[in-house]
């Protein structure tokens, strides 16, 4: 059997707030009140106005405009992107403590609140900061068997959702069957080749055309976004798929939740039978088996997330199109420099 790994992780949260006062009238000046609050709590932090990578701490949160959040301009309230340090997962004392403490910042010193257009992404690496190809096919494996139960832990703007498109129904395996995609995975030889298969877009598709793709291709739009694996030894995987976080126990649900699958796939996706459908249950017994491996102690938050949830039907639920608008925002979000990376970049080196 595969040992546990280590981990570690950044966080992606994405929020509307602003001043209680309502004084300031703009994305920069709500940025930087919100520097000097959590300053003053003793979290350390910058503005990054532009989403430059150079000059990225992996040591600071980082506050980011978050252009696919619509602004609640009539509250003086933005979308504010808040990118956190590298933590250490097996230090839970310290990550609990950072997301206590920017939570408390947003709640008790500004006004902060979510929508449906937030997210929250978990990146997360091996300690070491490389994946072995085993552990990536493994992960991959998890991704798609257990994709409709997670579905059925979601909200449904999050399983209908252009930026965290469906692994299971893209453009590789759509049509294929789950024995087909696991013996496909089984066979791949490389990073390069697994990204292929679990993130790719046809070339034909409305975002193709849109961006003149001259070959299929891989954004980074899905649940399970493996293109960072791209960065080699740097690389990380990102869920995309979680709702935004309203408080500190939902975000620490999450960055668990990422964790305590990533650890069970590795350790037991590669035993998954293809032929028998997934069930909540089994993905329930799977992310407590994850997370005990990952140290975790208290796995309360876990288990609350299965409360009154069924196993939605099987098939290609969740495929979205894209119309104009939407590929202008996906024009745009590529263009810019994600933090994250940056961050683990610099501290990979």
């Amino acid at each position: 059997m595969p040992e546990p790994v280590k981990l570690r992780f950044g966080a992606e949260l994405e929020v509307v707030t602003g001043s209680r006062s309502q004084s300031q009238k703009d994305w920069q000046a709500v940025a930087t009140l919100l520097s000097q609050e959590l300053a003053a709590a003793g979290i350390k932090n910058h503005v990054n106005a532009e989403h430059k990578d150079k000059g990225e701490s992996y040591q600071e949160w980082s506050l980011v405009q978050e252009v696919t959040i619509a602004d609640q301009k009539k509250q003086n309230r933005w979308g504010m992107e808040l990118v956190s340090p590298i933590l250490d997962f097996q230090q839970p004392e310290i990550w609990n403590s950072h997301l206590d403490n920017v939570w408390w910042v947003l709640e008790k010193r500004l006004q902060t609140n979510t929508s449906v257009e937030c997210s929250t992404h978990i990146h997360i690496s091996p300690q070491t900061g490389q994946w072995t190809l085993g552990q990536l096919k493994n992960i991959a494996k998890g991704a798609l068997y257990f994709e409709r139960s997670i579905d059925s832990l979601l909200p449904p703007d999050r399983r209908a959702n252009m930026w965290c498109q469906s692994n299971r129904w893209n453009k590789t395996f759509k049509g294929e069957s789950m024995a087909t995609a696991f013996n496909w995975i089984d066979g791949v030889d490389s990073t390069w080749h697994l990204i292929f298969l679990m993130c790719s877009f046809s070339k034909n598709s409305e975002l193709g055309q849109a961006t003149g793709a001259k070959q299929d291709f891989t954004p980074n739009v899905f649940r399970w976004n493996f293109t960072p694996l791209s960065e080699v030894a740097k690389g990380t995987i990102e869920f995309r798929q979680a709702p935004g976080s309203g408080n500190a126990a939902q975000s620490k649900l999450w960055v668990q939740f990422v964790a305590a699958f990533i650890q069970a796939a590795i350790l037991y996706a590669g035993s998954l039978n293809p032929e028998s459908p997934p069930s909540l249950e089994l993905l329930r017994t799977h992310l407590l088996a994850g997370a005990q491996s990952s140290g975790v102690q208290d796995r309360s938050l876990l288990e609350s997330l299965f409360v009154g949830r069924t196993q939605l039907a099987p098939g290609p639920y969740g495929v979205k199109s894209f119309d104009r608008d939407d590929v202008m925002k996906l024009k745009k979000k590529a263009a810019e420099k994600n933090i994250s990376l940056a961050k683990f970049k610099k501290l990979y080196g």
